[in-house]
C-alpha cells in the first residue's frame, strides 16, 4: 500500500454546530443556583467571623456597602448559573463524546473513547436531593482533559458510564 496524505479543504470538515445535543436535566440550573447561593453566602460570613475576633469597627461602618457589593457579586454569580444551563449539553458519536458549556466563555470539549481510563458517577448533597447525577470521565491526558457532565438523571448517568465502558473495552480490544 503506497503511503497518502491527502489535503483536506476547510469546507470538507464536518461543523460541531451540526451536532444535535442533548440538555441536562433542568433541575441542574436549581442546583447551581443554590450552590453559588450557598458559596457566596460562606464568603459573606467569613470576614464577619474575622471580624468579630477584632475591636475593628471599620467593617460595621462600611455594612451597607459591604452587603451592596456581595449582592451584586450573588447576583451576577446566578445570572451565570441561569443562563449557563441553556449552554450545556452533550452528545454521544461513534468514537468519542462531546460535552458544550458557558453562556460569556463557550467551550466545548471532545474526549475520543480511546483516551477514556475510567469513569466514575458523582452525586454531592444539593444534587441528590434533586435526584440528579454528574458523569466523571477520566482520560489518559491528566485532570485538564477530564470531562464532567453534570445535571444527568442517574438511570442516565449509569447508561452513559456502560455505555462508553463498553465503547472502551471494544477498543482496547482492537
Amino acid at each position: 500500500m503506497e503511503f497518502s496524505n491527502q489535503q483536506v479543504e476547510e469546507w470538507e470538515l464536518p461543523s460541531v454546530l451540526d451536532i444535535k445535543y442533548r440538555q441536562i436535566e433542568k433541575k441542574h440550573r436549581t442546583v447551581s443556583i443554590i450552590a453559588t447561593m450557598i458559596f457566596t453566602f460562606i464568603i459573606l460570613v467569613i470576614p464577619f467571623f474575622i471580624n468579630m475576633a477584632s475591636s475593628d469597627t471599620w467593617f460595621y461602618d462600611q455594612i451597607i456597602y459591604i452587603l451592596g457589593g456581595w449582592s451584586l457579586i450573588t447576583g451576577c454569580f446566578v445570572l451565570l448559573s441561569f443562563k449557563g444551563y441553556e449552554h450545556k449539553g452533550y452528545a454521544l458519536r461513534e468514537r468519542d463524546i462531546i460535552f458544550k458549556e458557558g453562556w460569556i466563555w463557550r467551550s466545548t470539549t471532545v474526549v475520543p473513547f480511546n483516551r477514556i481510563q475510567h469513569t466514575e458517577i458523582d452525586q454531592g448533597p444539593i444534587e441528590r436531593m434533586f435526584g440528579l447525577s454528574k458523569l466523571k470521565i477520566f482520560t489518559a491526558g491528566g485532570a485538564s482533559s477530564d470531562l464532567k457532565i453534570p445535571g444527568l438523571l442517574p438511570d442516565t448517568a449509569n447508561k452513559l458510564k456502560d455505555y462508553i465502558q463498553l465503547k472502551v473495552g471494544r477498543d482496547e480490544e482492537e
